[in-house]
């Protein structure tokens, strides 16, 4: 939440209606306000795999938790249906971030394949995250002991390095002019009864720092709530590169 007199972070129309499809059972979502300015009206319409009461519960937790936007429970609407909305099949335990959902999914979509973990000697564990982008497929790795914070801390470095790959195979050497992600930190927090990981990266390129962060509920494990947020930080540091 904003402090007294601590600038509001600006926000899009876009940006809040990307955050509520990756809620799950949105099938569709539209906002009404003005950009940066108070939410008037919250449009969705969800499968019955989610309750409406919850759906508005993860929707107010994801607009506070990634945008910094309260919105009262009042000015959301949901609407049910008992259709699956048509996708196209993903193997299971996939998930996929859309970078820019209005253009060709060929052409812009970075998806999470996979993670893998492997054991080594002394109580310590190898990352590997595989991401794809333009058909094309992207891994990185990182090592840490098995404990809970340096594990999350070694999925989060594995992501980044597999997105350092993608983009940099997408771009022209001769403007390849030295970049990096960098790990700030990893933390697992408590709000509104679920589970959070944030994560905190900074985008180096020659002598300019980015901060960047990014925040998502977990639902099946915390490794995986990391990767997605390491990919829903560094969204638009991505989208600018590509």
């Amino acid at each position: 939440m904003t402090a007294p007199g601590e600038e509001r972070a600006i926000w899009t129309i876009q940006e809040a209606e990307r955050l509520l499809l990756s809620l799950r059972g949105v099938v569709s979502a539209r906002v009404v306000a003005r950009p940066g300015g108070e939410i008037e009206e919250i449009h969705l319409l969800t499968t019955d795999e989610v309750t409406p009461k919850q759906t508005v519960r993860n929707v107010e937790s994801a607009l506070l938790a990634h945008l910094d936007v309260e919105v009262d429970h009042r000015k959301i609407s949901v609407a049910q249906t008992s259709e699956t909305p048509a996708r196209t099949p993903e193997p299971p335990g996939h998930s996929t971030v859309s970078l820019d959902p209005s253009a060709p999914p060929a052409e812009t979509r970075l998806v999470f394949r996979s993670h893998r973990v492997e054991s080594e000697q002394a109580h310590r564990v190898r990352h590997r995250v595989e991401i794809q982008l333009k058909e094309k497929r992207f891994s990185g790795e990182a090592s840490a002991a098995s404990l809970p914070r340096v594990r999350l801390e070694a999925v989060a470095e594995a992501t980044l390095n597999a997105i350092c790959a993608a983009v940099a195979s997408d771009i022209d050497e001769d403007e390849e002019d030295g970049f990096t992600l960098a790990l700030d930190g990893v933390k697992v927090v408590n709000a509104f009864d679920r589970q959070f990981v944030m994560v905190a990266i900074h985008a180096l390129e020659g002598r300019y720092v980015t901060s960047l962060s990014g925040a998502t509920v977990v639902e099946d494990s915390t490794d995986r709530a990391a990767i997605l947020a390491s990919l829903q930080a560094t969204d638009r540091w991505v989208r600018g590169r590509l």
